[in-house]
């Protein structure tokens, strides 16, 4: 997959554009936060006053640390969700949340191979890890089709989650991208 890293800390792939998040997406990513299939696994759908928090944190993470999450478009431009790295606390994490009219169509395994690409090699991270709920076995799949190790089980959340890890040295050695 060919991946080309624009200006402005932006990623274009064959079939998405990643972008920093800007005040007009503001009402669409809430309305992944209050989707109940998107947040089956997420712990639920959440109010406007926590939507409100999570999208000042983003914003906040974008100027304190210069990454964060972005949002997903297609080509088309529109927004299929949000992915990318954030500091978590238990290290540089990935996430991501997709609309589910954008599902099964590997959309978010090339925007997290993208995201990864861009932390291995232009921010220089040794390692990220993601965290997902061992019921979310799709989402399961889809890490350990990236190339993410499983490395630990864990309680949080009132739910098991299965912790995954990707160490920068099996990134280049994989040749992922």
């Amino acid at each position: 997959m060919k991946i080309i890293h624009l200006p402005n800390r932006k990623i274009e792939t064959k079939n998405l554009l990643l972008r920093r998040p800007i005040s007009t997406d503001f009402s669409c990513l809430s309305d992944l936060w209050k989707n109940e299939k998107v947040r089956q696994f997420l712990g639920g759908i959440v109010s406007d006053e926590i939507v409100n928090k999570k999208i000042t944190s983003l914003q906040d993470h974008w100027h304190q640390h210069r990454f964060g999450q972005w949002v997903v478009c297609e080509k088309n431009g529109q927004v299929a969700g949000i992915c990318g790295l954030h500091y978590s606390e238990d290290g540089v994490e990935i996430s991501y949340m997709f609309f589910p009219l954008f599902w099964g169509r590997g959309l978010a395994c090339e925007a997290t191979l993208a995201s990864l690409d861009f932390g291995f090699n232009v921010l220089g991270i040794s390692s990220i890890i993601a965290i997902t709920q061992e019921a979310n076995q799709k989402s399961c799949r889809l890490l350990e089709k990236i190339g993410m190790n499983h490395i630990n089980n864990l309680w949080r959340f009132t739910a098991n989650q299965r912790l995954y890890e990707l160490t920068q040295n099996e990134w280049i050695a994989k040749n992922r991208i």
